[in-house]
């Protein structure tokens, strides 16, 4: 992903207001010579909140430490880091709700006094040394700020959650990553893969990769709609980025017009937990299904979207 990268506030597609307010909060900064706050970016996954990260470093012309939550096991994983911060740098740990109650204990003292406390010795002869930090930004990112402690949250002075991006933004960052792939793209089928892309940045970038792999493999000079009508149907990825679970949901659902979670999963063969978080959550957005007391009901408009699948039929 680091070659689709943004490398500057005009390559940062959507988030007008929050990319508004950063280029304030950074500009501010740089004049008053001192460092960025510390910031939380929330948000679905794949909207672009490492991009983000990445692209303020890049603005700033500092250093980034990149830390992914899940990975980070035991407080000498994070300290050794932090023992490495240098002045202006920046530290983005991404996932950061996955970190354990003791590693976030060790970010409390720094997000509150610039310290970090590192327990030497063992047992009845260890003691507490106070590290003065130089002078940094921590950025973390979360798909489930939930999970964090108000505490935790309000020592960052900037907080953003990214919204939902819209096809237009998906639009204009499809075609300049096409660009950077030279893929040739007919000027309606920037349109069609932004339809396809669930509107979420990676899964668009992540398409176009593969539509690459096609046009080379297939030694096409053009993409266009007919060619990617039919890259997208080999790839089994439909209109409004459905896929085919959620294609065999929807059918499976329609014939039995009513259906229970549990039914729904042993039919998929797939955990519920799969299909609450990634599964209905689509389908809910487009408004193709609705969740009642008794189970998952197929709306007209989740009929209407599989008659239209005419490849289905």
């Amino acid at each position: 992903m680091n070659n689709f990268r943004p490398e500057t506030w005009a390559e940062y597609f959507g988030q007008k207001k929050i990319i508004q307010n950063l280029k304030v909060f950074v500009n501010s900064a740089i004049k008053q010579k001192k460092v960025l706050d510390h910031i939380v970016i929330s948000g679905s996954s794949g909207m672009g909140k490492t991009s983000l990260a990445f692209l303020l470093a890049k603005i700033l012309k500092v250093k980034m430490h990149y830390l992914n939550g899940p990975s980070l096991q035991k407080q000498s994983d994070l300290v050794s880091v932090l023992s490495f911060i240098k002045e202006n740098d920046i530290l983005f740990i991404d996932e950061v709700h996955a970190l354990s109650k003791e590693l976030l204990e060790v970010l409390y003292p720094i997000l509150e006094d610039g310290k970090l406390n590192v327990i030497i010795g063992k047992e009845y002869n260890s003691k507490i040394i106070n590290l003065k930090i130089p002078d940094f930004t921590l950025i973390v990112a979360t798909t489930e700020i939930s999970r964090l402690a108000d505490p935790f949250l309000n020592r960052f002075p900037i907080k953003f959650e990214l919204d939902n991006y819209n096809l237009n933004e998906i639009e204009d960052l499809i075609m300049i990553n096409a660009q950077k792939l030279n893929l040739n793209f007919a000027p309606s089928c920037s349109k069609i893969l932004a339809n396809h892309s669930r509107s979420t940045p990676r899964i668009a970038i992540n398409l176009l990769k593969r539509i690459h792999d096609f046009v080379i493999n297939d030694d096409k000079d053009l993409v266009d709609e007919k060619y990617l009508h039919d890259i997208l149907h080999r790839m089994e990825i439909y209109p409004k980025g459905l896929i085919l679970n959620d294609i065999k949901y929807l059918n499976y659902l329609n014939s039995h017009k009513i259906l229970g979670l549990n039914n729904m999963s042993q039919y998929l063969n797939l955990n519920q937990d799969h299909i609450l978080h990634f599964i209905e959550p689509l389908l809910i957005r487009n408004s193709f299904i609705i969740r009642t007391p008794k189970g998952r009901v197929i709306t007209e408009q989740g009929i209407e979207y599989i008659k239209n699948i005419s490849y289905l039929k």
